[in-house]
């Protein structure tokens, strides 16, 4: 018999990668990064935020303990967006205000907009 926690757990599972296929398609990625779930608070407390892209390994961490899972996707979309800029080449830069972080947040915004209108329930 499943306990509650199995079952929330394969449920954020498979409602994260159906979105990650939602981003694979909107972002027209032919390779996808790895993504690291972490359901730590400490995670957050000790990088300053939510989640990051690793450029060395093209892998993406996110934290998701007591987030609403469009919050999740959000930062999801962000850190995807910025795997789809070295993948064609652009040059990442981090900071605050700069073009890369601009056009993250923007294009996680629309992305997200977009699937909350296709997903009633917003993935819970």
């Amino acid at each position: 018999m499943k306990t509650y926690k199995s079952f929330k757990t394969e449920s954020t599972n498979r409602n994260i990668q159906k979105f990650i296929d939602f981003l694979q398609q909107e972002l027209e990625l032919d390779h996808l990064p790895t993504v690291k779930i972490v359901d730590d608070p400490q995670f957050s407390k000790e990088m300053k935020t939510f989640g990051c892209f690793n450029l060395n390994d093209d892998e993406i961490t996110i934290q998701i303990h007591k987030r609403h899972p469009l919050d999740v996707y959000r930062t999801l979309a962000h850190e995807f967006v910025h795997f789809m800029q070295k993948v064609s080449g652009k040059e990442l830069n981090g900071e605050d205000g700069s073009d890369c972080e601009n056009e993250a947040n923007a294009r996680a915004a629309v992305i997200l907009r977009k699937y909350a209108k296709m997903v009633p329930n917003h993935g819970y």
